[in-house]
């Protein structure tokens, strides 16, 4: 009666979201939970659950730098198949933050930007925060990390800003936050927030997230390109005066919500293409859950990843810098759309679609380390997993493969070496997957093995793994 308890209780917490799982790192080529489903040359490798809630991170030479909704984790990827976590500081999110934690965290290698929980703070009489803050952590030493200063402002997203101090270039002198915030971070002791903002510099409002902004992105020292409603292009060599030098907007307004989420421009803002991401929200009265992520737009798509023809705008660009022509010189050019991608419709997930829509669509993607002129990208679809792209050298893309995981909400994928990516997934933490560089063939289905989950002598689990690949179907094979 005992194992027969025991055994309908394993079943049971394996029928539970990912969320369920033990906050343990698993060893990556010992996944327990793997029911997913992938094209044939995306190979899963495994998963570290305790990171559920997590929204992205930064890749700094061998050094990966995550935030999930408890604080900030430092991995060694050396060997990007096996990361090694080499410290953590709790720094806990509120609100918002406690399920989908700070999005983009930026760090220079020494510090790093996050919005958390001040520990100082005063407590609701039932125990919850008031609010964040901005946090300068040291990261220097990842097994010693610590809150350098803090700011008494807070942010979906902070980006560092480049500036010269004592005629060295510090990559993280200065702090752009999405609302219009600029902190100076030159002592990251002492950060102090400006009373200008970088919005009201460039006319887009004042502080606030209206017009919307989500995120902004560093291209090369002194140049900021923002993504929202309107993406603009910034001189931001005195970071706290920028100006602006090129944009992208729409009249009438293109998005039904929220806007562009992410913009890269590879090569310093020298590459002819320049790839832009959406991310919408669910608006208006009639307007369900997800449902914009199949709607069409004035302009193109909503749910979309887009790449933009650069190459007017980024000779103009070094023109200007080379001291030969003027911000208004810039500002006469276009960026001009070439291609859109979309992870496609409703469906089952085991085809690598969403069974029915979620909240928002589109969120972030990575390019390739090796992207020149044309290359690869991992894309987060949310619901719909993380898709595998070819960007051709004019523009158009093509979907070379993808994986779908059981309860998926695929929020950050980056890639860590040539092949190995890393997937943020809000609800299944941390995963791991290598791209094999061949044409997809066919789509792999693959079910939860039983027998890693056997240690310490548990051999009464065996029979529970037999009913349970009979319950899950075992790993089936079809063609694309």
């Amino acid at each position: 009666m005992l194992r027969s308890r025991l055994c309908a209780g394993l079943l049971l917490s394996l029928a539970l979201p990912a969320g369920a799982h033990p906050r343990v790192a698993l060893d990556p080529t010992l996944p327990t939970d793997l029911t997913y489903a992938a094209t044939d040359n995306v190979e899963y490798l495994g998963r570290f659950p305790e990171h559920s809630g997590t929204a992205g991170g930064r890749l700094l030479g061998d050094r990966f730098y995550l935030t999930d909704p408890r604080g900030v984790f430092v991995y060694d990827v050396s060997v990007p198949e096996n990361p090694s976590l080499l410290g953590s500081l709790i720094l806990p999110q509120t609100f918002t933050g406690v399920a989908l934690a700070q999005e983009d965290p930026d760090t220079d290698g020494r510090i790093l930007l996050v919005d958390s929980v001040d520990p100082n703070m005063p407590t609701l009489d039932n125990g919850l925060v008031l609010g964040g803050m901005l946090q300068v952590v040291d990261v220097s030493d990842p097994a010693n990390m610590r809150v350098l200063g803090t700011a008494d402002v807070a942010d979906h997203t902070w980006n560092c800003v480049s500036a010269e101090v004592d005629g060295e270039l510090n990559r993280c002198a200065y702090a752009y936050g999405r609302s219009g915030w600029i902190v100076d971070l030159r002592d990251p002791a002492n950060p102090t927030p400006l009373d200008q903002t970088w919005r009201a510099a460039v006319n887009y409002g004042d502080l606030g997230n209206s017009p919307y902004t989500h995120d902004l992105t560093e291209i090369r020292p002194g140049i900021v390109l923002s993504a929202g409603s309107s993406n603009i292009l910034m001189d931001t060599r005195d970071p706290a005066r920028p100006v602006e030098l090129n944009r992208v907007s729409f009249e009438p307004p293109r998005f039904s919500s929220l806007g562009f989420h992410q913009v890269e421009w590879p090569n310093g803002g020298r590459d002819p293409i320049a790839v832009f991401g959406t991310e919408i929200a669910p608006s208006g009265s009639t307007n369900t859950a997800g449902s914009d992520c199949e709607a069409a737009a004035e302009g193109g798509g909503n749910s979309v990843v887009e790449t933009w023809d650069a190459r007017a705008v980024s000779a103009a660009l070094d023109a200007y810098l080379a001291g030969e022509i003027n911000a208004e010189d810039v500002r006469a050019l276009r960026f001009t759309r070439l291609d859109q991608f979309d992870a496609g419709s409703r469906g089952l997930f085991l085809d690598g679609a969403a069974p029915s829509p979620l909240l928002y669509c589109a969120h972030r993607f990575g390019l390739h380390p090796a992207f020149d002129g044309a290359g690869r990208m991992a894309v987060s679809y949310y619901d719909r997993g993380t898709r595998f792209v070819d960007i051709a050298a004019d523009g158009t893309m093509q979907e070379i493969g993808w994986i779908v995981a059981a309860e998926s909400y695929s929020g950050s994928a980056q890639w860590i070496s040539e092949d190995v990516v890393y997937i943020m997934d809000y609800r299944r933490g941390l995963e791991v997957v290598h791209l094999i560089d061949q044409p997809a063939t066919g789509v792999y289905r693959r079910s939860a093995p039983a027998v890693p989950a056997v240690r310490g002598g548990a051999l009464w689990l065996l029979p529970c793994a037999g009913l349970l690949l009979i319950m899950l179907g075992g790993r089936r094979r079809r063609r694309a």
